[in-house]
């Protein structure tokens, strides 16, 4: 084979794996986890759910990838990253498949659980995936699987009305199955085409036994992780709000927040992509940077311009935080640890989620409006700015301490 040839066959493969875990974290996140949303004012009404047992459902649904994302990576070092991917892609199909057919508020629950539960079992041995065959090209590969639950949440919100349209009698289970049906196809497609990394082994001692919490670089990205969480929700709760309140119309105030839910599509591969060019670092913090600045544009002026830039900015920062946390992570471990350092960050990431509406409605309610929630977002991104500073620090004191 030549050289030629040889290129040509390591594209096809990076395409043939990017692609396919694409569509996996599209269906997996986008329409398993995203799409309740969109699904659920439908649900409701025929399932005479109250708003506290609507709410209650989507709680439930954390809870469930709460649970497992931990676990995800162990599970991931002792069985194989391609098994218990396909073992959670399994469990969103059976739970779609199962809210097709649920006739009551604690069969909805269950099947919630599973979904979140299925999502996240998948999520995590899939970074370790692409990390181990592609781990020159990280940060776009990361970037572009992770633009699938942005892909996701889109088609769904375009998806679901045309399904229950068509299919009138059935209603919002015919969404459910048809996103069924699309998981079955997909997770089939990961069967044949996904393939566990081979494991390279080196001299180092600490490969055999890694001390999470005695790596202080780990746990400093992991707090990036959980700051991360806390403030990424702000403008994506509030902005429509926030423009509504200035006086600009709902159609108006849709159509921008449409423009930052694609700049989140795009966000993930543009980042990652630089990141590869220019190292993790650097892009990390310019990410942050953009980020402070995306939330507080809204604040420094109330117009139209300023909301598109801002939703523009904080929808590609939000992508591409999330996939150079990642990528920082990944480097901190032997490729076979990378799915349980994932997994491990990832607990931060759903504590900080969990926190975070909740501590930016009560300084909204209580401390001027929806530009103090803005403000705080930026304080919470800058305080990110400056860990990650931190870690360039001791990354260079660590470079020295080896040359000596």
């Amino acid at each position: 084979m030549t050289l030629t040839e040889q290129s040509m066959n390591q594209k096809r493969t990076f395409w043939l794996f990017v692609l396919t875990g694409m569509l996996l974290v599209l269906t997996t996140s986008g329409f398993a986890r995203m799409s309740y949303g969109a699904v659920l004012p439908y649900m409701q009404e025929d399932l005479s759910l109250s708003i506290s047992q609507a709410g209650l459902i989507g709680t439930v649904m954390f809870l469930g990838y709460l649970v497992t994302v931990g676990l995800s990576g162990v599970l991931a070092f002792r069985w194989g990253a391609k098994a218990v991917l396909l073992a959670g892609g399994g469990g969103v199909l059976v739970s779609m498949l199962g809210l097709a057919w649920a006739s009551s508020f604690w069969w909805v629950c269950l099947f919630m659980f599973v979904s979140g539960a299925g999502s996240a079992l998948v999520f995590t041995p899939l970074m370790s995936v692409m990390i181990g065959w592609f781990p020159d090209k990280r940060g776009i590969a990361l970037g572009i699987i992770l633009s699938g639950a942005g892909i996701g949440m889109l088609l769904s919100g375009i998806l679901t009305p045309l399904i229950m349209q068509q299919f009138a009698d059935l209603s919002w289970r015919a969404v459910w199955i048809f996103f069924g049906l699309i998981s079955l196809a997909v997770l089939l497609l990961a069967v044949v085409i996904l393939k566990n990394p081979a494991l390279t082994h080196t001299t180092d001692t600490q490969e055999n036994k890694p001390q999470w919490l005695k790596n202080r670089e780990l746990t400093k990205i992991a707090l990036l992780y959980f700051l991360l969480g806390v403030s990424y929700l702000i403008p994506n709760l509030y902005q429509t709000s926030y423009m509504l309140e200035n006086g600009f119309s709902s159609a108006t105030a849709g159509w921008v927040y449409a423009v930052a839910g694609v700049f989140s599509i795009v966000g993930g591969p543009l980042w990652g992509g630089i990141s590869d060019k220019i190292g993790a670092q650097k892009t990390l913090l310019a990410a942050w940077i953009f980020a402070v600045a995306g939330d507080l544009i809204p604040v420094l002026g109330t117009h139209i311009g300023g909301f598109i830039l801002s939703a523009a900015i904080w929808g590609s920062s939000i992508g591409g935080l999330v996939t150079l946390i990642q990528v920082k992570a990944s480097q901190q471990v032997p490729q076979r640890y990378v799915s349980a350092v994932i997994g491990f960050i990832s607990v931060f990431y759903a504590v900080g989620q969990m926190m975070g509406p909740g501590l930016s409605g009560w300084i909204s309610d209580h401390m001027g409006g929806f530009a103090s929630a803005y403000v705080f977002g930026a304080i919470i991104y800058a305080a990110g700015l400056m860990v990650t500073l931190n870690l360039s620090k001791e990354a260079a004191r660590i470079s020295m301490a080896a040359k000596k």
